[in-house]
């Protein structure tokens, strides 16, 4: 069973309409890079109500109210405007980094994709959240490129987000699908102010088609056991 959100479909539908009518009219107002294009859509399907379907019936449904609703589908066209101003007045260095050609993908080709590894690190002491340290994910010793450079290695943890790191490996291909392969995982966090920390894991996956909708959704959700760092200079932590 599959749990769609039928306003993922009708929000890019919306803006894949608004940016090729942008190109074709030649004024180029927009930013209508895929990158751009993935920026506005979450801005925009974080502003609307989620409708989630698990059946044929049920996407039908909201299929037919979601046409009744001129309200929603001007709020939709609305947002993918704002969306769009945002992003093209930001037009961060990485949209166009992204397009180099190493970091494309084949949809439908053979990889072992990832899931997105996600945790939190504490202070070992007080066990509240930590900040400005680095964490580096690196496989067989060596640092592992993310799917893309919105998703840095090393990740910094900062204080917007205190204690939280989030890493979503770019896929790796394979000979071919059904194959599993187990990963020897390390992550090395660095900072002045804690102690250096090592942590190993064993991730196993099986390698297949790569789908069409990697690019939005990571393949499901890994939550790591929570890390404890030492403040540097304490000899004993216990004290």
């Amino acid at each position: 069973m599959e749990i769609r959100n039928l306003m993922e479909d009708k929000v890019l539908q919306t803006l894949h309409e608004i940016c090729e009518a942008d190109e074709k009219s030649g004024k180029n107002s927009y930013c209508t890079s895929e990158q751009c294009r993935l920026d506005v859509a979450c801005y925009v399907l974080n502003r609307i109500p989620q409708r989630y379907v698990t059946s044929g019936r049920g996407f039908a449904y909201l299929e037919s109210d979601y046409n009744d609703n001129p309200q929603l589908q001007v709020d939709v066209v609305t947002l993918c405007h704002e969306g769009l101003r945002r992003v093209t007045s930001i037009r961060r260095s990485f949209y166009t980094d992204i397009d180099e050609p190493e970091m494309k993908l084949s949809p439908g080709g053979v990889y072992f994709d990832f899931p997105l590894i996600k945790g939190r690190v504490l202070n070992g002491i007080t066990f509240s959240p930590v900040i400005n340290v680095d964490i580096e994910f690196r496989i067989d010793g060596k640092l592992v490129q993310m799917l893309d450079s919105r998703w840095p290695n090393p990740y910094s943890v900062v204080d917007n987000t205190p204690g939280t790191y989030l890493f979503w490996p770019k896929p790796i291909p394979s000979d071919k699908s059904e194959v599993e392969r187990s990963f020897e995982v390390e992550l090395q966090i660095k900072s002045e102010e804690y102690e250096p920390f090592v942590h190993f894991f064993n991730l196993t996956l099986r390698s297949g088609p790569l789908g069409t909708s990697t690019a939005l959704k990571p393949k499901g959700d890994l939550h790591l056991q929570d890390l404890f760092l030492i403040p540097a200079g304490i000899d004993d932590p216990m004290q």
